[in-house]
C-alpha cells in the first residue's frame, strides 16, 4: 500500500510524456524550446507551447509566456497540476558542467518537484542520456503560495 499523496502520483504521471517529447526533439532537431503540460480538473494531460512571434526566442521569454497562461488557467480553477520542461546546463556531482532536460512540476495541493535528465551529444556516440536526478524544487510559477 502506497503512502504517497495522490498529487505526487499525478506529477509522476506527467514526467514521462514530457521527458519523451524533449528527448524526441533532441534526437530530431538537436535542441528544443521550453514547453509545458497541465492536468485539467477532468484529469486530462495537455501539452502546451508558447509562440513569442520570434523564430529564436529566449527560453526565459517562452517560460514566462507559458507561466502567464497557466496562472490564468489556475486562477479560474481549470487546472490542478502544471509542469515546465526546458534545457539547462548545471554542475553535476563530479563538478563538471553538463546539459540536462529539466522538468519543474507543481500541484495545486502544494507538492512541487524538480528533476533533471543529463545528456551529452557526441559526434561519434550520438545522443546519450544519464540517470534522472532529483533537485531542490524550483520556484513555483503557477500555484503560488498566498
Amino acid at each position: 500500500m502506497s503512502s504517497r499523496p495522490p498529487e505526487r502520483e499525478e506529477l509522476d504521471g506527467m514526467l514521462e510524456p514530457l521527458l519523451q517529447f524533449a528527448q524526441d526533439m533532441l534526437r530530431r532537431r538537436g535542441e528544443f524550446y521550453p514547453f509545458a503540460a497541465t492536468i485539467g480538473v477532468d484529469g486530462q494531460l495537455n501539452l502546451n507551447a508558447a509562440d513569442t512571434g520570434s523564430q529564436h526566442p529566449p527560453s526565459q521569454e517562452v517560460l514566462e509566456l507559458l507561466a502567464d497562461g497557466m496562472r490564468a488557467q489556475a486562477s479560474t480553477g481549470q487546472i490542478r497540476a502544471a509542469a515546465f520542461c526546458y534545457d539547462v546546463r548545471f554542475t553535476g556531482a563530479d563538478g563538471k558542467q553538463t546539459d540536462a532536460i529539466a522538468v519543474a512540476l507543481e500541484h495545486k495541493a502544494g507538492d512541487a518537484a524538480l528533476v533533471m535528465l543529463p545528456y551529452s551529444k557526441g559526434r561519434l556516440s550520438g545522443l546519450r542520456f544519464g540517470e534522472l536526478i532529483a533537485a531542490p524544487p524550483a520556484e513555483r510559477r503557477v500555484f503560488r503560495a498566498g
